[in-house]
């Protein structure tokens, strides 16, 4: 009787154990589409054949990582996603993997939701400011943290706080009610940062989904101080730029000084002052020019104006070319007409270029006779296109792949701040900033600044 039950097998039962077989079986396209499945998933999945429809926005961002990843590692068992059929909420654990293209998924309807991660736990672990906010937009909870962002006449020990109770000074925490509707009502996590003009603070608003009881958890978190190093950092690169540049602006202004003493000599010796006035007005206006260019390096603005391209560039290759001649670099520039204009900070703009001359002008070598920098700008795919090239030594792959990364430097005296600021100051002008280089051929930067046409 023994002998014959171990020649028995589990194939023996196979229509007997398809028959007790509960798991969904689905075959998905690479877009979602559900191109096959079997009988129990066909109870679930009949109004729709799109996968991720079968979710609220929240959780099919997890349905979509999911199915990434499985594209990503070819196999993925045992997670969980939260549907949303017609009649009822359904929690179902999924293994997954990539065949000929296609996502086989296999699921199993869980009888009970996966145990939750304690919220309060998690919120009790958390320096910064946060709150729960409710449906109608009341504060049920809040740390010590976020309570200093209150009026003082209402206690964060009080149930229910609104966002009328935000104290004074901390205006710029009005738009966060605006940001938990958009979470509410996208039931999606969403952010944004503001800055509270009244105090200079910066603020990160982070409004996160909670699904399960239709909350919002908002974070607040204070970039101030992250902004301030930024900005000195900045400064200091600027800072940097008009020293470098001092000596050529110094060199520049002789000219027309040479010319104005020239002729107040001639016009003593002939007494005839008028007959030479204008050129010695037009060699003021030169110089007034020259260092109204420099200046506007050093000027701590921080405001963005509407200028032509035009304007921008002639005041900065003038600049380049008198540190040009200082260096003993051939200095090319051709410029196309642009109609439309650029919103820019004029001084951030000179000195993304004014870094790229002084890394070109550090990697010319030594012995090197034939140096030359060049300018070119255009208008292409609504941005104002603006290529700076050397001919010096190049950047080698390895070097290239890390610059731009905040403190690295090849430079014995480098501070590793100047790329990354640049990058960094194209980012708040929603430009982008390329480099490109060969060894001991040179170096290309390439600056797009969106184009804003004229009304």
């Amino acid at each position: 009787m023994y002998e014959s039950l171990r020649t028995l097998s589990t194939i023996d039962f196979k229509k007997e154990f398809e028959k007790l077989r509960s798991d969904a079986e689905l075959v998905l396209s690479k877009d979602g589409y559900i191109i096959s499945l079997n009988k129990t998933g066909e109870e679930f999945f009949q109004d729709s054949r799109y996968f991720y429809d079968y979710f609220t926005p929240y959780h099919g961002e997890q349905a979509l990582y999911y199915i990434n990843k499985i594209r990503e590692k070819g196999m993925c068992r045992d997670f969980t996603l939260l549907h949303r059929f017609a009649d009822k909420d359904v929690y179902v654990q999924y293994s997954g993997v990539l065949k000929n293209g296609f996502i086989l998924l296999t699921g199993t309807e869980m009888v009970s939701p996966p145990p939750a991660l304690d919220l309060d736990d998690l919120l009790s672990q958390f320096d910064h400011a946060y709150a729960i906010i409710g449906p109608d937009l009341d504060i049920e909870q809040v740390n010590d943290a976020f309570s200093r962002y209150l009026s003082g006449e209402h206690s964060h020990t009080e149930k229910k706080l609104n966002f009328q109770f935000v104290s004074e000074g901390n205006e710029g925490l009005i738009v966060a009610a605006r940001l938990v509707r958009d979470v509410l009502e996208k039931q999606t996590s969403l952010q944004l940062e503001v800055k509270n003009d009244h105090s200079g603070e910066w603020l990160n608003l982070k409004g996160i989904y909670l699904q399960d009881t239709n909350r919002v958890l908002l974070m607040i978190y204070d970039l101030s101080y992250e902004r301030k190093y930024t900005h000195l950092l900045t400064y200091q690169d600027q800072m940097e730029s008009v020293s470098h540049l001092s000596a050529g602006v110094a060199h520049e202004l002789r000219n027309p000084l040479s010319v104005i003493k020239g002729f107040l000599q001639l016009s003593a010796l002939t007494n005839s002052f008028d007959k030479y006035s204008q050129t010695i007005l037009s060699e003021t206006e030169r110089m007034n020019e020259i260092i109204d260019n420099f200046l506007s390096v050093a000027r701590k603005k921080a405001k963005k104006e509407l200028l032509t391209p035009k304007c921008l560039l002639d005041g900065v290759i003038d600049i380049i070319r008198s540190e040009c001649l200082m260096q003993g670099i051939r200095f090319h520039y051709e410029v196309a007409p642009v109609s439309d204009k650029i919103e820019v900070n004029e001084s951030s703009f000179k000195q993304i270029i004014l870094n790229a001359l002084r890394n070109s002008i550090e990697a010319y070598p030594d012995d090197s006779t034939s140096n030359e920098f060049t300018l070119r700008s255009y208008a292409e795919d609504g941005h104002l296109v603006i290529k700076l090239s050397d001919n010096g030594g190049g950047i080698p792959e390895d070097v290239l792949m890390n610059i731009g990364k905040p403190f690295f430097t090849t430079k014995d005296k480098g501070t590793g701040v100047g790329i990354p600021l640049c990058k960094k100051i194209m980012e708040e002008h929603n430009g982008t900033f390329d480099i490109k280089s060969k060894v001991n051929k040179g170096t290309i930067i390439t600056l797009a600044f969106p184009l804003k046409k004229n009304m």
